[in-house]
C-alpha cells in the first residue's frame, strides 16, 4: 500500500461551514464511504445495545490478532504452529513473580463448590469451606494422584478427594482416612495464602515461601457501588508485558488514536476531521513500595471540538493487579484489573468494572468500550517477542524505569524461564 500524494488528496476549503462540509462531503469520492460509515456506527450501535444485557464477555488466545491466518477446517491447527513457531526472545524474565493473583470469580465459587485452576504453571484445587471462606490447595493427593477439584467434596472446611475420600482440613494436613481410626501423621497436601478482593478470589505466590508481603482488601467503591460486568482475555505474553503498556506511553497514540467507530481515519487520514480520534496523554512514575501509579487524560476531538473527556488514575498493585479510576463525563466508573499467569507465556487479564447506580448504564458501555480499546494491545501480545534489551529512545524513558520497579517481584528462587518451559515439557 502506497500513501496518496499531496495532488492526489482531496483538498477542503479553507473556512468551513455546514453547507461547505456537506458538499466537500457528499460531492467527493468518499461519498460512499461516508455513507457506510454512518450505516456502521447506526448497525454498531445496535449491536453494542444489545450486548449490554451480556457482561461477561470471554476472548480466548485463538480470537484476537490471527487474522492473517486465512480460515478453513485447520485454522486452529495452523495458529497453533505460528504460535510454536514464534521466537520468544532472550534473556526472558522468570514467569511467575511473586505476588498476588486472581484464580477465580468469588461469584463462582459457592459455599461447599470446589473448581479446579490453572495458574503458575501449577494445577490448582479451589472450594469454599461452610464457614464461607475460601481456600486454595494443590490439585494432586498424595495418596495416588487423584485430583482434589475433579469430583472431590467440601465436608465442613475440608476438601474430600474423590478416590479413596481422604480428607484434608484447613492446613492441608489429613485429617480423616477411611478404614483407620486415626489419620497418618506427616500426610498433607500444599495450602495457598488466600484472600477476596475486588469480586475475585486471590493466591499468594512467592518463591522464597514467604508470608504475604503486603494485604490485599476490597477498593472502597466495591462496597459502595454496583457491579457492571467484566472481559477476560488469553494472551500470549510475558506477565511483565502487559503493566508494561502503563508505563510505554508512546504506544497510546499509536495503537489507540483511531477511533472506536470506524477504521476509515486509517484509510483516508483526511477524514479524521469528521471521524474524530482519541486523543492520549499519560505519565507514568513508580513509588518507593511495592506500586506504581500513572495518571493519563483522553480527549476525543472532531476538528477541533473536544467531545469526550476522561481523566484516569492508576495505580498498580504488585506484578498482577491494577486499579484504574475513571472520571467520565457520564460519572466515575472503577476498572480493577487482574494479570494471573497460566505459562510461561500465557496470562489471563481480567477486567471487572464497577460504577454507582445512577451511571448504571454508562458502566454498562464501558465494559464493551475498555474491551475494545484493550483487543489493539492483544493483537500486537499475541504476535510479538519479549525484547530484554530495546534500543530506548528519548520517549522511552519510563518504560525503563517500570523494568528497574517490577524487577523487585522476581528474587533469587524465582522459576527461571527456561526451567518454566522444560517443566512443562517434563509434565
Amino acid at each position: 500500500m502506497t500513501c496518496a500524494t499531496t495532488s492526489e488528496v482531496k483538498q477542503f476549503p479553507e473556512e468551513f461551514t455546514l453547507s461547505k462540509c456537506h458538499d466537500a462531503i457528499f460531492n467527493s469520492e468518499f461519498k460512499n464511504d461516508i455513507l457506510l460509515f454512518y450505516l456502521n456506527t447506526t448497525y454498531r450501535a445496535l449491536v453494542t445495545a444489545a450486548e449490554l444485557l451480556r457482561q461477561n464477555t470471554i476472548f480466548e488466545l485463538t480470537e484476537i490478532g490471527f487474522e492473517h491466518i486465512k480460515s478453513g477446517p485447520d485454522r486452529a491447527l495452523r495458529i497453533a504452529r505460528a504460535q510454536n513457531a514464534r521466537r520468544l526472545g532472550s534473556k526472558v524474565p522468570p514467569p511467575y513473580p511473586n505476588g498476588w493473583f486472581a484464580i477465580v470469580e468469588s461469584s463462582n465459587l459457592q459455599i461447599g463448590g470446589v473448581t479446579p485452576v490453572d495458574a503458575l504453571g501449577q494445577n490448582l484445587c479451589v472450594y469454599r469451606g461452610e464457614d464461607g471462606v475460601a481456600r486454595c490447595v494443590d490439585a494432586y493427593c498424595p495418596h495416588l494422584g487423584a485430583n482434589l477439584a475433579v469430583g472431590g467434596n467440601v465436608c465442613g472446611n475440608c476438601i474430600e478427594c474423590p478416590f479413596h475420600k481422604w480428607r484434608f482440613g484447613e492446613d492441608g494436613s489429613c485429617v480423616s482416612v477411611p478404614g483407620l481410626e486415626h489419620a497418618p501423621r506427616g500426610i498433607s497436601i500444599k495450602t495457598w495464602p488466600t484472600v477476596e478482593a475486588d469480586g475475585a478470589v486471590w493466591i499468594w505466590h512467592d518463591a522464597e515461601g514467604r508470608e504475604p508481603l503486603w494485604g490485599l482488601e476490597d477498593a472502597p467503591e466495591v462496597k459502595k457501588w454496583g457491579y457492571r460486568g467484566r472481559n477476560e482475555f488469553i494472551i500470549s505474553a510475558h506477565i511483565q508485558e502487559i503493566p508494561e503498556n502503563g508505563a510505554d506511553v508512546a504506544h497510546l497514540n499509536a495503537v489507540h488514536a483511531p477511533s472506536l467507530l470506524s477504521q476509515l481515519g486509517e484509510k483516508y487520514p483526511i477524514l479524521l476531521n469528521f471521524i474524530g480520534r482519541h486523543v492520549w496523554a499519560a505519565d507514568w512514575s513508580r513509588n518507593d513500595d511495592h506500586t506504581a501509579t500513572m495518571s493519563l487524560t483522553h480527549d476525543y476531538k472532531i476538528m477541533k471540538l473536544n467531545l469526550f473527556h476522561v481523566g484516569v488514575s492508576v495505580t498498580q498493585i504488585g506484578p498482577g493487579h491494577v486499579r484504574l479510576y475513571l472520571q467520565t463525563p457520564g460519572g466515575p466508573i472503577l476498572v480493577s484489573q487482574s494479570v494471573t499467569p497460566i505459562g510461561p507465556l500465557l496470562q489471563k487479564v481480567v477486567h471487572r468494572l464497577y460504577s454507582p447506580t445512577y451511571n448504571a448504564p454508562v458502566g454498562g458501555m464501558f465494559v464493551k468500550i475498555e474491551s475494545y480499546m484493550f483487543e489493539r494491545d492483544v493483537a500486537i501480545w499475541n504476535n510479538k517477542r519479549f525484547v530484554s534489551s530495546p534500543t530506548y529512545v528519548r520517549t522511552d524513558k519510563q518504560i525503563k524505569a517500570f523494568r528497574s520497579w517490577f524487577s523487585q517481584f522476581y528474587s533469587e528462587r524465582s522459576l527461571t524461564f527456561r526451567d518454566a518451559i522444560q517443566n512443562k515439557l517434563d509434565w
